[in-house]
């Protein structure tokens, strides 16, 4: 009797946790997206993702996926690239509780049994924005990533949509306070927007 109640207790709490974790993205209403995607400056954005890029400098690098702080992130975005060197251990989040949809069972031993991951680093700076553009992955499944001059991710796409990343440059080391998942059409332009508040 006090195991089953034991049993049901526990899953009552853990559907409470995952119900409150999925709440945290939200859909954008369609009335409030252009003032979203205007803040993010989506147009500069859009013309990031729509050049290509044609030389490379390849490498060999870490994998690490993203901390519980983090929901699901398309295309298993690895966090120790929210910066260009791809040497992030953590970053600070406008959140103190650990609270993200992260997936588990993500594993980049999955990927690649040695943890490395091969990536492109584009010799041409991205239009519009003047920072680096990495390139993780082949084909439908690669991740194009885009950095500001600063060094932080400004936004990345995989398939048909792209994170944008906000950073709260107030303090001294940044912060990240929002994402927003922003799926596109064929020609980049916005269909749906979600948020994601820290």
């Amino acid at each position: 009797m006090k195991l089953s109640l034991i049993l049901f207790l526990f899953f009552c709490f853990g559907f409470v946790f995952v119900y409150a974790s999925e709440t945290k993205i939200k859909l954008v209403p369609k009335q409030k997206t252009a003032k979203v995607l205007k803040s993010v400056a989506f147009a500069t954005i859009r013309s990031t993702v729509m050049a290509n890029h044609s030389k490379f400098i390849e490498k060999e690098t870490n994998y690490q996926t993203c901390s519980g702080d983090f929901p699901n992130m398309p295309g298993d975005f690895p966090c120790n690239f929210l910066d260009e060197s791809g040497n992030t251990d953590q970053v600070a989040t406008q959140s103190e509780v650990s609270d993200g949809e992260f997936a588990e069972g993500r594993d980049p031993e999955d990927m690649n049994p040695s943890g490395k991951i091969r990536i492109k680093v584009s010799k041409e700076k991205s239009r519009n924005l003047n920072g680096v553009v990495v390139f993780i992955g082949e084909g439908e499944n690669q991740l194009s990533l885009f950095y500001s001059p600063k060094g932080q991710i400004s936004h990345y796409k995989y398939q048909n949509t792209i994170v944008i990343f906000v950073w709260n440059q107030i303090d001294e080391n940044p912060t990240l306070s929002q994402l927003y998942f922003v799926k596109v059409d064929g020609d980049f332009f916005p269909e749906e927007v979600k948020e994601y508040t820290f």
